[in-house]
């Protein structure tokens, strides 16, 4: 049983062999106000699903998101902006044809005998739920992009509707893309798997389903980095799950799979599984930050040790945590949480060991009868990135969904 010890200058959460030390509000964190930029839509998923990657860093120091900008333009609602100026102007770099308001993407972004190149998984339109493949090339002395004039299907099939995808590739080049497919005649709901061969252009969907079939739309899965093969975090209605397949496996073989977490937020709080980040550092131990009861959650999986560790509370029940993001930037891990209307910072110098609370992201407060509203912010954040790291929160100005800006600085 956890217990909140309170202390005049820390809260200490403790719990059998764990310690983990946060920032009291005694102990003010740095306050990070944002600009506000230019890029806007009207779709409430601007910058949703939390268990995807919508922005990155390139090494130039350019920041690129991808965002839903709503049913307008009309089949091209998902479109990457990048500033190279520190994020005082945007400017739209492609889109990707048959979106709308309903698609959501997934990005990996990879550095190569050094080319730059952004590889993406997103679901079409929601009439033909299809999930789709392409890539755009990155030139650092034009700053531009070149998107791929061709894309690759990841999974399309008769009276079956796709959405949500995530992929990773395992530590032989080969891709993995992990997606939620509706039943159209059945109605229900479940969690599929497509296979891309390293070199190949050619997509299998494999016979895996990962939770389900049922009704509830609850359902989503994020592969991620994992030694000798890939793993994945998904969830289905109330339940997480730890899955991973090793590198010789066959395509079809059921990967091995674990209960990891009971107790998630019901279909009112997350609908669609999604409020979840992880990420991989170099030596493949993963990083899991996910909410439950309103708060901030923290499980960690070391490779060396080859087993998750316990979960770790880093907030109490009253911040109402929603939307967590993960990023690996200047040798720390830090996670990032709404709290009310703002956003906290939470960093850690020892892997993971401790976290402390190091900014907090506000705004100006909304004027008396201002359309403006601020409530559970989403953030967004590149996975990886430089110091001071770029940082997304939305919020709502009557119709239009906006997008605030921050640089978030790495703490030694």
């Amino acid at each position: 049983m956890m217990q909140l010890l309170r202390f005049p200058q820390v809260r200490i959460l403790a719990w059998t062999g764990v310690l983990c030390v946060l920032a009291h509000s005694a102990v003010a964190a740095t306050a990070i106000y944002p600009t506000t930029t230019s890029i806007t839509s009207t779709a409430d998923r601007m910058i949703s699903y939390r268990n995807q990657q919508h922005s990155w860093q390139t090494a130039d120091g350019a920041v690129h998101v991808m965002v839903n900008q709503g049913s307008l333009p009309t089949g091209n609602s998902l479109a990457l902006f990048s500033s190279f100026d520190g994020g005082v102007t945007w400017n739209q770099e492609f889109s990707l044809a048959n979106t709308d308001a309903f698609s959501v993407s997934d990005g990996m972004l990879s550095v190569v005998n050094g080319a730059t190149t952004l590889f993406l998984a997103y679901a079409t339109a929601q009439a033909s739920g299809t999930i789709l493949y392409t890539s755009a090339a990155y030139n650092s002395a034009s700053q531009t992009w070149t998107l791929s004039p061709t894309t690759q299907t990841a999974f399309s099939a008769p009276n079956m509707l796709a959405s949500n995808p995530a992929f990773s590739a395992d530590s032989a080049g080969n891709y993995w893309c992990a997606y939620t497919v509706e039943n159209v005649s059945t109605q229900t709901y479940q969690e599929m798997m497509s296979y891309r061969p390293v070199r190949s252009t050619t997509w299998t969907t494999t016979s895996l389903v990962f939770g389900g079939p049922d009704a509830s739309l609850q359902h989503s899965a994020r592969p991620v980095s994992f030694t000798n093969g890939v793993a994945m975090i998904y969830e289905s209605g109330q339940t997480m799950y730890w899955a991973y397949r090793l590198n010789g496996s066959a395509i079809n073989a059921p990967w091995v799979t674990s209960t990891l977490y009971t107790n998630l937020p019901p279909y009112a709080e997350d609908p669609y599984d999604t409020h979840y980040s992880i990420v991989a550092d170099a030596a493949n131990d993963l990083h899991l930050a996910f909410v439950a009861n309103q708060q901030l959650l923290y499980m960690r999986y070391l490779s060396s040790a080859g087993a998750w560790g316990p979960v770790r509370p880093l907030t109490a029940n009253t911040i109402s945590a929603a939307y967590p993001q993960v990023i690996l930037a200047g040798g720390n891990v830090v996670i990032m949480v709404n709290n009310q209307q703002s956003v906290e910072v939470l960093q850690s110098t020892n892997n993971g060991n401790t976290f402390t609370l190091t900014q907090s992201l506000l705004h100006a407060a909304a004027p008396p009868g201002s359309s403006l509203y601020y409530g559970n912010p989403r953030v967004e954040a590149p996975g990886r990135a430089m110091s001071p790291i770029p940082t997304f929160q939305q919020f709502v100005n009557g119709p239009i969904q906006g997008l605030m800006y921050f640089q978030v600085p790495v703490v030694n």
